[in-house]
């Protein structure tokens, strides 16, 4: 069976319900306030009077419903040359995209930086090239820098805050991510309040190019991984390093192979994005959970804006995007 077939008949069973995408726990508390009615009688010494004030019975009921989603560690890698630095720092200050997560990381490449008020830790790396396809081995025209991100994953496992959630998300600065919509379109493979579970990541694209098998992959505008499947790989990555060759790879291809390599298992989450890179879509869908790419200041807040104000999916739009 294809690499998608497989993993649609992992999760199939759960997805035959249709209302599961949204049957998310729910915590309710029910005030309930009722008027009473009074009785006054006044007696004198020829007449007896009754007086009754009878005010409108109102029973009103406030239920107040809180949802709960699986927490997400959220984390990007900046450059210090370049338009990231001031895209990354206006997201910070409207706390948007990453900065929307339960818990969030900002990692530099090219020097110390801040993020707003957020002050970067710096990867300690060399210069990266970009891909040139007429070498052998070369898997993309972008950036080789499989390096870059090896170290950032070890500054990730330094940090240690992604063992408390059961999610850790990679989000490019260009993509424009909405972190609750991840939250709930991942919920069937992790329930709230779970961190402890199956090692998965989110396969994004499934798009075949020059003659390539067709197969899910990561494309690395949005990455996102179980605590267990960084908990193999931070166990277990060593060997991907030591037998992949790697070194005029994107980062993303590097962990798409090293996650199939530790048998890791994927989720078919193409349906999550619209990337320019694989399937574009419109900023006013929003059954996304983020759109790439949008490199300057005001294309990314008209897309957020766009989408922001666009009315939810219904719970049968995200059923069959899930199906």
């Amino acid at each position: 069976p294809s690499p998608w077939d497989a993993a649609v008949g992992a999760v199939g069973g759960v997805l035959e319900s249709a209302g599961l995408a949204l049957r998310l726990f729910t915590e309710t508390s029910t005030t309930t306030t009722v008027t009473m009615t009074t009785s006054v009688t006044t007696t004198t010494a020829t007449t007896t009077t009754v007086t009754t004030t009878t005010l409108t019975s109102t029973s009103t009921t406030v239920t107040t419903s809180t949802t709960r989603l699986c927490t997400l560690f959220c984390f990007a890698v900046v450059r210090t040359v370049g338009y990231e630095a001031g895209l990354m720092s206006a997201l910070q200050q409207r706390q948007i995209s990453i900065f929307a997560c339960e818990d969030y990381a900002v990692y530099s490449n090219g020097g110390p930086l801040w993020v707003g008020s957020v002050q970067a830790k710096e990867i300690k790396s060399g210069e990266i090239k970009m891909g040139n396809m007429s070498q052998n081995g070369t898997t993309t025209t972008s950036w080789l820098n499989t390096k870059i991100f090896l170290d950032a994953w070890d500054l990730v496992f330094e940090d240690g805050r992604w063992w408390s959630h059961a999610w850790t998300v990679k989000v490019d600065p260009d993509a424009v991510f909405f972190p609750h919509r991840l939250q709930v379109r991942l919920y069937p493979f992790y329930q709230a309040g779970a961190t402890d579970g199956p090692a998965l990541y989110v396969a994004n694209c499934d798009r075949s190019w020059n003659g390539e098998p067709y197969e899910l992959k990561i494309f690395g505008s949005l990455e996102v991984f179980t605590r267990n499947a960084v908990g193999m790989y931070k166990a277990f990555g060593h060997r991907c390093r030591e037998s992949l060759d790697w070194h005029r790879w994107g980062e993303d291809f590097f962990m798409q192979q090293c996650m199939n390599m530790l048998q890791v298992q994927a989720i078919n989450g193409v349906s999550f994005m619209a990337d320019n890179n694989c399937y574009p879509g419109a900023c006013g869908d929003p059954t996304k959970v983020a759109y790439h790419a949008y490199k300057d200041l005001g294309s990314y807040l008209a897309c957020w804006g766009q989408s922001n104000a666009a009315p939810p999916p219904t719970v049968q739009q995200i059923v069959a995007f899930m199906k």
